[in-house]
């Protein structure tokens, strides 16, 4: 790879070949070395963590990917490429806020809008390129707290232990398990996710570990599972603790003997992977209540690591905010006095996501790059139609009840949740009707209520 600060390496994948030649040739008489594809497959192919350059071929510093091709998108280039070495910038003509969130999600710098030109490109491309190896930058912030989480996450990713990351929802667990991938010897090596509350029960092994032919009804063919796709890589178990209990004695004895077996399989295969697990939950209260092992939570326990919430640094809600309304909007944001200290005052119950999701809702909404107070206290509301949100409503209409629950800054999302769906299930007393209300299947509910520890009832 060539340095940021001189000419870069650029891999161009874009189907439409005017474009995609023409921004090929500005670059280059800027001095780059330029690569232009216009099938995304190849691009999978160079992009892939394990792929090898041929003799001759350069390795991009940076990336630029069209969002909309036939067969084969951005996204899907961007879901196919885990533990991609190079870091992309997404372009497209026909982006939506959704989109712009997704490719960001899935890794993506940046996502600009098209027409664009060499001249305004080549800054971003250079942000990009001197972004790679600083992976713990993605953890945004100027305040001491977030100092030291970069530092122990440099120090963390030195080791090759198993690392359990706790810290209310919305803290930025995620991006702290991707920061210790890419900071480590790992990070040409793929960085597999999974969120343990979306297994189906009775998939969970599989998903996990892998399968063969005719293991079980339905097994057509051998499927490899999380740990034996992530290779030398790392798997990130999200919400560890909604793992259910008669699974943890695998987890574990993988943890503890490096090897693992696919179902059906009568061989062990050897652990390459590094395991991150993360949880919102108290582990030590879930091992009190019966429903984590013990032996598992101090396995996990080795290198532990606690996120800070938001609220506690809140010198980093501006820059993050800018930061993101620039990624999504593509300009900064301009708040007026009032709407910046509203930003600073508030307590951030959802944290770091919280603050991003009212990036999304105030780019949506902003039509001249400004934004005044009144603006802001809608969005917080979640209500861009100018209705308050009912936990907004005059005090005088507030029973004494529902002032006390939203004035308890004690209550994290988790309760808030639980409270919610005990509401719901009083009212209804059917679990597939306050399902259809939240917008989850039955059985996503059901495991909540077991977790909950709280019974089903009928429906």
């Amino acid at each position: 790879m060539m340095s940021a600060q001189g000419p870069l390496s650029v891999l161009v994948v874009d189907d439409d070949e005017s474009f995609r030649l023409a921004l090929a040739k500005a670059l280059r008489r800027k001095g780059h070395v330029v690569e232009a594809l216009g099938d995304p497959r190849v691009a999978v192919a160079r992009l892939r963590a394990d792929h090898e350059p041929e003799d001759g071929v350069v390795q991009p510093d940076v990336v630029v990917l069209d969002l909309r091709m036939p067969e084969l998108g951005g996204l899907d280039v961007l879901r196919l490429t885990p533990g991609r070495r190079a870091p992309v910038v997404v372009l497209t003509g026909h982006g939506t806020v959704p989109d712009a969130v997704e490719a960001m999600r899935l890794g993506a710098h940046t996502f600009l809008m098209k027409p664009v030109d060499a001249d305004s490109l080549e800054p971003t491309l250079r942000q990009a390129a001197e972004g790679v190896g600083r992976a713990t930058d993605a953890l945004m912030g100027t305040s001491e707290a977030v100092r030291r989480l970069r530092a122990v996450i440099d120090r963390l990713a030195q080791a090759d232990e198993h690392v359990l990351l706790t810290g209310e929802t919305g803290t930025g667990k995620e991006v702290a398990a991707r920061a210790l991938h890419r900071s480590s010897r790992r990070a040409a090596h793929p960085f597999v996710a999974i969120n343990m509350s979306c297994l189906p029960r009775d998939l969970v092994e599989s998903e996990l570990f892998g399968h063969t032919r005719g293991a079980f009804t339905g097994a057509v063919g051998r499927k490899p599972g999380l740990f034996e796709e992530a290779g030398e890589g790392t798997v990130f178990l999200d919400e560890i603790a909604e793992l259910p209990l008669e699974h943890q004695p695998k987890l574990l004895r993988m943890l503890e003997t490096r090897q693992f077996r696919s179902v059906g399989e009568a061989r062990e295969r050897p652990l390459g992977a590094r395991v991150v697990a993360a949880t919102h939950r108290h582990l030590a209260d879930e091992v009190r209540a019966g429903r984590f092992r013990e032996d598992l939570y101090y396995r996990l326990q080795v290198l532990p690591l606690e996120l800070p919430p938001l609220r506690e640094r809140p010198e980093d809600v501006l820059p993050i905010f800018d930061h993101w309304t620039m990624q999504l909007g593509g300009r900064p944001l301009i708040l007026d006095a009032a709407a910046i200290e509203m930003l600073r005052a508030h307590t951030w119950p959802g944290n770091v996501r919280e603050l991003v999701n009212l990036a999304r809702r105030l780019v949506l909404f902003t039509t001249e790059g400004h934004a005044d107070a009144d603006l802001v206290r809608r969005m917080l509301d979640a209500n861009p139609f100018g209705a308050r949100a009912s936990s907004a409503a005059p005090v005088s209409r507030v029973s004494e009840g529902e002032r006390a629950e939203a004035l308890d800054e004690e209550l994290t999302l988790d309760d808030l949740e639980r409270r919610h769906i005990e509401r719901l299930l009083l009212r209804h007393r059917n679990v597939t009707r306050v399902a259809e209300i939240l917008g989850i299947n039955r059985r996503t509910l059901q495991r909540k209520l077991r977790g909950y520890g709280l019974d089903a009832g009928p429906g």
